[in-house]
């Protein structure tokens, strides 16, 4: 996940930013008490949407504590932490090993590489614990560099679907009842994720000659906009379907406004750069 799935705190309730803010302390404090100072770095706002997205489908017991946070000191946080906060920090050192990894085989990133390698310990376990998820990530990002650096002709479609099979998983804790129904709304975001992202950096993979599904579809970043709402329509019709009650406004706003707050700002800085 790259950092698109965050919340838009315009029209939410003091109570529903507040929500928020625990579950991602909450997040926060449980790399750094389970994993270590240094693993906060991977704190994202992808994961505290996990936490957010399975706890309303299957509401379990929550704990919730104040605290003074080493950034903030002055004023007490709020966190709040359940057996997805554990899962959620466990998956944030799965997909940093790998991206770490990826990017140090991309771009020759040594601290990319220096930090995959102090984190590698905590992945093996997180990997023993979670082989389901873990090896769907490691499969995932194999295949996509298959197809990335394939000299044959590949369809743009093929790496998407990929992204959208590493993220499936991810989203299923366990075999339920609803595991089919979470693999589908992973699958769906995924591949909006990658298209996201595919649009972001467009332009800079063009100068650098890397791969970009959006040159095989023959689209730029500013026609995308269609495409990627019919792929944000697939994940919400899903998502619709759930018996989500708790943090169903707040849920909302992050896949409807959020995403799209977060798209739109990127464009923006893109395109200033670029001129």
């Amino acid at each position: 996940m790259y950092g698109y799935i965050c919340c838009n705190k315009t029209g939410l309730s003091e109570e529903e930013i507040n929500r928020y803010q625990s579950a991602y302390c909450g997040l926060c404090n449980n790399l750094k008490t389970r994993y270590g100072q240094l693993e906060r770095i991977s704190l994202s706002y992808d994961m505290t949407f996990v936490i957010l997205f399975l706890s309303s489908l299957y509401e379990p017991e929550e704990e919730a504590g104040e605290f003074r946070c080493g950034v903030h000191p002055l004023h007490k946080k709020t966190e709040t932490e359940n057996k997805f906060t554990a899962y959620a920090a466990d998956m944030t050192i799965a997909l940093s090993y790998y991206k770490c990894m990826d990017d140090w085989k991309d771009e020759k990133k040594y601290l990319k590489r220096l930090y995959a390698r102090s984190i590698k310990k905590q992945y093996q376990e997180v990997a023993e614990k979670y082989p389901r998820q873990c090896k769907a990530i490691s499969e995932g990002i194999r295949e996509l560099e298959q197809i990335e650096n394939s000299t044959a002709d590949t369809k743009p479609d093929d790496a998407v679907k990929c992204s959208g099979k590493m993220l499936s998983e991810l989203f299923v804790y366990e075999e339920d009842f609803w595991s089919n129904s979470l693999r589908s709304f992973g699958f769906e975001l995924g591949k909006f994720i990658y298209l996201m992202d595919a649009s972001m950096d467009y332009k800079e993979d063009i100068r650098k000659h890397n791969y970009n599904p959006l040159i095989g579809m023959n689209k730029k970043p500013e026609e995308m906009k269609e495409i990627l709402t019919m792929c944000i329509g697939n994940v919400t019709q899903i998502f619709e379907k759930l018996p989500l009650v708790q943090d169903q406004h707040l849920l909302r706003n992050i896949l409807y406004g959020g995403v799209w707050q977060k798209y739109s700002e990127k464009m923006q800085r893109k395109e200033k750069k670029h001129g």
